[in-house]
């Protein structure tokens, strides 16, 4: 059993800061799947670190040691280290699936996050030793780790969060149809536990997610699509994520959309949930300059004021408020914030935003 608190990988990343300038090793722990690994390489590029990665799953022990030579003059024998170890600089040594490794493996992994060395070879001041894997109850091939290795390290039981993944999903070209999906059944983003309970061989990861993402950017045919998504994220979390696809298929083209205005922009704006939300992650992407910011704008301002039909119950202020927020960073990374600012939808915006304060 992992006996610590379970944590987002937002919340995660001020304490990897913090072990790292300590130089203290880190250790997480985590279902298959989850972005264990994605984790630690957004955090290397973030730094400016070089990131070394050793999957000890897939190594032996002595691989670990490097090979034997003889040297000629003094006789005796030296060991010429792997080339995954790293001889200067600064960086992130990773140890990926150590709980993986045979016990033996697990030994020698011991000496180098504990000593920082292994035989001659000793690891630079500048880098830091982080491990990861998963635990037998996540359905995984894992051994138990020792308790002198245990003790050595830091540990993490590291949980993905919806509104955390769509976030990390934004930076890193996730379709809007997987991030509206989420959004609308955020249960979907991990099942691990129901998967094993179900006996079921595959089921969802924010891992196959992304997967399923880069699936629908190169195969644009229905039933392809369908038989591909169902062998990544199994056929339950399929048909449910097919179903949001649909209604959201039924939004017009951005370029149309933003090209309209009155009662013809009107009749174009969704009237379900995930088409919503579909429009919210679209229209996001889809803005590029100055123009396509200030149309998307508008649609934004006249999306929280259509009244809902009879009937209707959606969250169109919610939705219009995370939809606003987003189009905003993306206005700020594309640099176009002052003059976004002098527009008339921005006025419009800015107002509405006014009144809301003032009723509340």
């Amino acid at each position: 059993m992992i006996n610590t608190v379970p944590l987002t990988p937002g919340k995660l990343l001020p304490c990897l800061e913090t072990l790292h300038a300590l130089k203290m090793p880190a250790y997480l722990h985590g279902a298959p799947g989850i972005g264990k690994s994605s984790i630690i390489r957004d955090y290397a590029v973030q730094k400016g670190l070089e990131l070394k990665v050793v999957i000890l799953s897939q190594i032996e022990a002595a691989d670990l040691r490097g090979l034997p030579a003889l040297e000629p003059v003094t006789k005796r024998t030296t060991w010429y280290p792997p080339e995954f170890l790293p001889s200067g600089g600064a960086g992130i040594l990773f140890l990926d699936e150590l709980s993986a490794a045979e016990p033996r493996l697990q030994v020698a992994a011991y000496q180098l996050i504990l000593d920082r060395r292994i035989g001659d070879y000793v690891l630079p001041p500048d880098w830091w030793v982080v491990g990861a894997g998963n635990a037998p109850d996540d359905g995984a091939i894992a051994f138990d780790m020792g308790s002198a290795l245990a003790d050595r390290l830091v540990h993490f039981k590291v949980v993905p969060e919806s509104r955390e993944w769509i976030k990390w999903g934004q930076s890193h070209a996730i379709s809007p149809e997987v991030l509206a999906f989420i959004q609308v059944k955020p249960d979907f983003l991990e099942a691990n536990q129901l998967q094993q309970s179900n006996g079921q061989l595959i089921g969802p990861t924010p891992r196959s997610w992304e997967r399923v993402s880069r699936v629908l950017e190169q195969e644009k045919n229905r039933v392809t699509r369908e038989y591909i998504v169902s062998g990544i994220v199994g056929e339950a979390a399929a048909a449910e994520f097919f179903h949001v696809v649909e209604e959201i298929a039924e939004l017009p083209p951005i370029s149309e959309l933003l090209a309209a205005s009155g009662e013809e922009l009107d009749a174009m704006l969704p009237r379900t949930l995930p088409a919503l939300y579909g429009l919210t992650y679209s229209l996001t992407a889809y803005v590029s300059d100055f123009e396509t910011a200030r149309d998307a704008m508008r649609v934004l301002v006249r999306l929280g004021e259509i009244e809902d039909a009879e009937g209707e119950e959606l969250p169109r202020s919610e939705v219009q408020a995370l939809a606003m927020e987003l189009l905003l960073a993306k206005i700020g990374q594309l640099g176009l914030m002052l003059d976004i600012a002098d527009t008339e939808e921005y006025a419009t915006y800015r107002e509405k935003v006014s009144q809301i304060v003032e009723l509340s």
